[in-house]
């Protein structure tokens, strides 16, 4: 029956119609549908032959123009993408919000900032900001899977890249160009401002930018605390006390600014740039947790934990970009690039007393040789990582662990008349060295990948992926052992774990009419040796133990979606986008029992309907996200849910530069839902009813 339901859903998406309301920067009256075509023709920087999506055997998704600007809100990268075609936020309240793709996060999916690692600790915890602002973003790239080897083992299950102009790489076409924006919203009373500038003097090209967020704490429908859970609590005599309507601690004020400069020759670029990224920040649920663990023995001492734990987050960074392209002959291009970083962040009690603190000192460097082999086009490299991370406190669940990692890769394309054809490999040496006398683990990884695109210059462009990939085990899947209050366990690691051995299929088809659009991908993937937590129903230090245990599991699902421009009139355009995108994550026998795993997204199926006109654009976005009833052991159901939004934008020029203003409605249906892949989805639903509304002016 679910097979059914699957197949079904494929055909009914595949012969309907859709188109976001999306356009370019600047004001067009041209038709929608095509514009959004152009889409496709995005240069995906993550990529190191600087490939069009379309070209690409693997899905890749750009957001960009007018949506990046629409979604800007909450400061976190994963809720920027929440909602793009197989990705959902891993939602720790509305700062620590990961991206999940097709079902795979925190260590399986690797988040870069111009193509260089984030270099925080967002992978190890999911109470863990990413250090990347979304306001600062020229470009968001996701890549759906382990399409690109050159990025880590860390990004089997895909890789999210936040394109800024940080470090310029070209010369801009005025002297000083930039923008200044300001945003806020109602359910968390958010009050955001935003500036950057862009200018050039002779061949120095120079960058700005500066970000302030400051939020109260969000507003939700009903009580957090899933109601199950608050009337078990209640019949054993602990009541969870919480304001109705409010996500308690949920309050952030973060700052972001950098500063690059760059020299562009005409064969030459050298550039750096400093950046720094503050945030303070409640982490939801906490006060539950810390107040029923100090109550298993503390008796009066209950009242500490009503304010909930607070992230004191602070990361400076340097970055470096060099590229050589004068060389002549089959060799194209020298790149070179660098992330040097000093992070740490304190974890303060509910009480006020600072807790845990976390230390990452990491550099991560990547050095790339463009070339031509007679008919084949093609990159070689290899990147190095060293981080020594060091956690002092209380919940020091993982203990100091220095890392150490090589990596070699080699991607080959050709085409043979209207086939495209890639090759990619990977060879990577990792090294993890605990304190104490915790075994080492080092070991080597191989991967590759194979990928087709049948060009034909017609309208149906198929495409196949095929991948073999391995993955080193994280230090925290090695060597956790103590409570870790953002999952809400008490975490063991177990240092004997081996690499992880995937092998994956990857297949789409698209097609790209003068009216109608339509894509189908279809994935399938093996994962051996899959590591997972898996509660064994123990407890210890009032929380439930869970073990980093290994086993075989299978990955499978599909994203579809189709677009239609549905009437050109005088006064503009209407289109429609309906989508729909599902994952099943199971073990691959069920000796075990349950076969589910855990915190798998649910199947979702949206709509939306766009209206683009030559100085204003209006939507609607209707998304259906279905209930979740395929849970592992210890783990509840969430229901299904609906989000309704709808936005309003006009633009006209002013001055020397163009005015943007927006306002935007989300949730309208003021909905309680609860994402099912966070690990807060019992304590903390997602934002009720709210209008953000912002103002932006571009200087040109």
């Amino acid at each position: 029956m679910q097979k059914r339901s699957i197949s079904l859903a494929v055909a009914v998406a595949a012969s309907l119609a859709a188109s976001p309301a999306t356009r370019a920067q600047e004001p067009d009256t041209g038709d929608l549908l095509e514009e959004s075509a152009e889409l496709d023709k995005f240069v995906v920087t993550a990529d190191p032959l600087g490939s069009q999506a379309e070209e690409l055997p693997i899905p890749v998704g750009v957001l960009t123009g007018e949506q990046l600007y629409l979604r800007n809100n909450g400061g976190a990268v994963g809720e920027v993408l929440e909602g793009q075609l197989g990705v959902t936020g891993s939602y720790f309240g509305p700062v620590s919000s990961r991206p999940i793709i097709r079902g795979q996060q925190g260590p399986r999916v690797t988040v870069l900032e111009n193509r260089i690692g984030s270099l925080d600790v967002s992978d190890l915890s999911p109470d863990h900001a990413v250090t990347v602002d979304p306001l600062i973003a020229e470009q968001n790239e996701v890549i759906r899977g382990p399409g690109t080897l050159i990025y880590g083992s860390g990004a089997e299950g895909g890789v999210v890249n936040v394109v800024t102009n940080r470090i310029p790489k070209q010369l801009p076409h005025r002297t000083v160009t930039g923008a200044v924006e300001v945003r806020g919203d109602t359910a968390a009373s958010e009050e955001a401002f935003a500036a950057k500038a862009d200018g050039a003097f002779g061949n120095v090209a120079w960058h700005l930018d500066y970000v302030n967020r400051e939020t109260d704490d969000v507003d939700i429908d009903g009580y957090a605390t899933r109601t199950s859970i608050r009337r078990e609590e209640a019949e054993e005599g602990e009541p969870v006390e919480e304001e109705k309507g409010t996500l308690a601690n949920s309050d952030s004020d973060s700052d972001a600014y950098a500063a690059g400069l760059s020299w562009i020759g005409e064969t030459f670029t050298l550039g750096a740039s400093y950046s720094k990224y503050e945030n303070n920040y409640g982490l939801p649920g906490s006060s539950h947790e810390h107040e029923h663990e100090e109550g298993e023995g503390h008796g009066d001492e209950e009242e500490e934990g009503e304010g909930g734990a607070k992230i004191e987050l602070d990361q400076d960074r340097v970055d470096l970009y060099g590229e050589y392209t004068g060389f002549g002959g089959p060799i194209k291009a020298l790149r070179f690039e660098a992330g040097i970083n000093d992070y740490e962040h304190t974890e303060f009690e509910p009480d006020g007393e600072a807790g845990t603190k976390f230390e990452n000192d990491a550099w991560e460097g990547r050095l790339e040789l463009v070339h031509t082999l007679g008919e084949w086009q093609g990159v070689a490299g290899v990147q190095v990582l060293d981080r020594d991370f060091k956690a002092v406190g209380e919940e020091a669940f993982v203990p100091q662990t220095d890392t150490n990692s090589l990596g070699l890769f080699l991607l080959e394309e050709r085409r043979f008349d209207d086939l495209r054809f890639s090759i990619s490999a990977r060879y990577e040496a990792l090294e993890h060295d605990p304190s104490g006398a915790l075994d080492e683990y080092d070991e080597n990884a191989g991967s590759f990948a194979l990928g087709f695109v049948w060009d034909q210059g017609q309208r149906l462009v198929p495409s196949l992926n095929l991948a073999y990939t391995e993955r080193h085990p994280k230090a925290e899947e090695l060597y956790s052992d103590g409570p870790h209050i953002a999952t809400g366990l008490f975490e063991i690691g177990d240092a004997s774990l081996g690499k992880e051995k995937n092998k994956s299929v990857d297949f789409g088809v698209a097609y790209r009419g003068s009216r109608v659009r339509w894509g189908v991908s279809v994935f399938y993937k093996a994962a051996g040796d899959y590591i997972f937590l898996r509660e064994n129903g123990e407890v210890e230090d009032g929380l439930p133990v869970a073990e980093y245990v290994q086993d075989d599991a299978i990955f499978y699902g599909y994203e579809a979606e189709v677009e239609t421009h549905l009437a050109k009139t005088a006064y503009g355009d209407l289109d429609l986008r309906l989508w729909t995108d599902i994952v099943r994550g199971e073990l691959d026998d069920s000796r075990q029992g349950n076969d589910d795993l855990p915190r798998i997204p649910p199947q979702r199926f949206g709509a939306s309907l766009g209206w683009l006109a030559e100085r204003w654009s209006a939507g609607v976005d209707w998304t259906r996200y279905m209930g979740q009833g395929r849970v592992s052991d210890f783990e509840l159901e969430t229901g299904a849910y609906t989000m309704l939004d709808a936005h309003l934008l006009f633009g006209f020029d002013l001055g020397p530069g163009h005015l943007d203003l927006f306002i935007r409605g989300t949730n309208l249906l003021d909905e309680r839902g609860r994402r099912h892949a966070s690990f807060l989805k019992d304590y903390a639903p997602i934002p009720g009813q709210s209008v953000h509304g912002g103002v932006r002016f571009h200087f040109l």
